[in-house]
């Protein structure tokens, strides 16, 4: 079990930070149990001294100790999981936004050490998260990300436990409605919708509540909930029109194609909360991976 989990150091797929002491008895195990690979020398040295210049802020650590060895080792050999309502609609934005962010998810994605699920709907994703939980036992390195059905302000995250390592799967709510209302300009004109170009046209001229409280499929249409009666009311008779229906089923399929390449700028265009909310996002997910 040792070998395997500092397997996954060697390989980048997990990282250790030993403290000087501890590196220096890993090393003598390993001289011993495997004197012929020199590799893991020049590993605990640049571990070790990495672990010197660990901050406060960095990612939160998992203590292994003699009994918990085999479960977390098990617990890191399994790809962390990522649970989404629609596999390869959300799953294709959440692939261009890692490129965009962090290619180290990306990479991490392409390897299978994390994946990317599908749950079919809102109705299922509980039962399919907790499903998925069981296979862990000491790291749940399980998190949901889900659309924003009522319009809420904030994130599930504000009411996240602070307990680590987590028990239970992690919950995101999108603070804007749906995934949909993240896409990037450059994704939106290459729908069949015949009037995108105008229809990003107004929708960029509306305020940030408006743009986060679109119904981007149903438009105006769909806009029951009181949040969106509230945002909408002083709408002008212009916007009202080109909104009235919304994209329907005009978005590209997958929702964001491969040929597409986002930036960090795409998304940071759309507003800041948008940038900040796909920065804590991936921050998680990278604290799962």
């Amino acid at each position: 079990m040792i070998f395997t989990l500092i397997g996954f150091m060697v390989d980048g797929r997990h990282r250790w930070f030993p403290r000087p002491e501890v590196a220096k008895i890993a090393e003598v195990y390993l001289e011993k149990h495997f004197p012929t690979m020199t590799i893991w020398h020049e590993y605990l040295r640049n571990a070790s001294t990495a672990s010197a210049w660990q901050t406060p802020s960095s990612r939160p650590v998992v203590q292994v100790t003699v009994g918990s060895l085999e479960p977390v080792t098990k617990d890191l050999g399994r790809p962390a999981i990522v649970l989404v309502e629609n596999g390869r609609n959300d799953g294709s934005f959440l692939k261009a936004v890692f490129a965009a962010y962090d290619p180290s998810l990306a990479e991490a994605e392409r390897l299978e050490w994390l994946h990317i699920d599908h749950s079919g709907g809102t109705g299922d994703q509980r039962y399919l998260a907790d499903e998925h939980a069981r296979r862990f036992t000491e790291i749940c390195r399980v998190i949901v990300v889900k659309d924003n059905d009522e319009g809420v302000t904030g994130s599930a995250f504000e009411d996240e436990s602070a307990d680590w390592p987590p028990q239970q799967p992690r919950i995101h709510m999108w603070h804007r409605l749906e995934v949909e209302n993240y896409l990037p300009d450059k994704v939106l004109i290459e729908s069949t919708h015949p009037d995108a170009q105008a229809m990003i046209s107004h929708l960029r001229r509306m305020n940030s509540e408006q743009q986060r409280l679109m119904d981007m499929k149903g438009g105006l249409n769909k806009a029951t909930k009181a949040a969106q009666k509230e945002a909408f009311k002083s709408l002008s008779p212009d916007l009202r029109r080109a909104w009235r229906t919304g994209f329907a089923k005009q978005f590209p399929s997958p929702l964001v194609p491969e040929s597409i390449t986002l930036t960090v700028d795409d998304f940071a265009r759309l507003g800041p909360d948008v940038h900040y909310e796909l920065t804590e996002l991936l921050a998680r997910i990278r604290n799962l991976t």
